[in-house]
């Protein structure tokens, strides 16, 4: 029994590893989007150094 505790639990620790690397995922994708859309609405303004 004690092994089937040990497998439930590292099932959900590895579904919330997941979740915080998605949630990381998900906020640069966002601040890419940003970015895309400041680029986009002034197509004349200097571009932000890529890093």
């Amino acid at each position: 029994m004690s092994y089937l505790f040990a497998a439930f639990a590292a099932v959900w620790v590895g579904v919330f590893l997941y979740t915080l690397f998605l949630t990381g995922r998900v906020r640069r994708l966002e601040e890419e989007l940003q970015t895309l859309r400041v680029v986009l609405d002034n197509p004349d303004a200097e571009r932000p150094s890529q890093e």
